[in-house]
């Protein structure tokens, strides 16, 4: 809810205070930074790659951010389905990663053998 509060506020403010625009400009990065080349390549891969990489590391506002087609305008039915499935897809990653730690912590203190 509070990513969905956020985004709204991001459109009627209509300012980049997150530099998202810019980061949006890094597809197309040419310069010598290393990191910077790395991520316009894994951005430049397509939708698709940035939208698990921002939901894996990112929140729903982020990542729907990142993706939209213009800014700072209201949310079309692309921009819903891309902040609904960022938020599932987050929650199912941290779901995985938390249960796998649970079975590590299990193994390793020898609960439940």
């Amino acid at each position: 809810m509070f990513c969905l509060v956020l985004l709204r506020i991001y459109d009627r403010i209509g300012r980049d205070w997150l530099g998202i625009e810019f980061v949006k400009s890094l597809r197309y990065y040419g310069g010598l930074s290393r990191w910077r080349r790395w991520l316009a390549w894994l951005l430049s891969r397509g939708d698709a790659v940035a939208f698990v990489v921002l939901s894996a590391k990112y929140d729903p506002f982020i990542t729907t951010a990142y993706l939209r087609k213009s800014a700072y305008s209201d949310m079309t039915r692309r921009e819903r389905v891309i902040f609904l499935g960022s938020g599932l897809l987050a929650n199912l990653i941290w779901i995985v990663v938390c249960a796998g730690g649970v079975e590590v912590l299990r193994r390793i203190m020898g609960w439940g053998s």
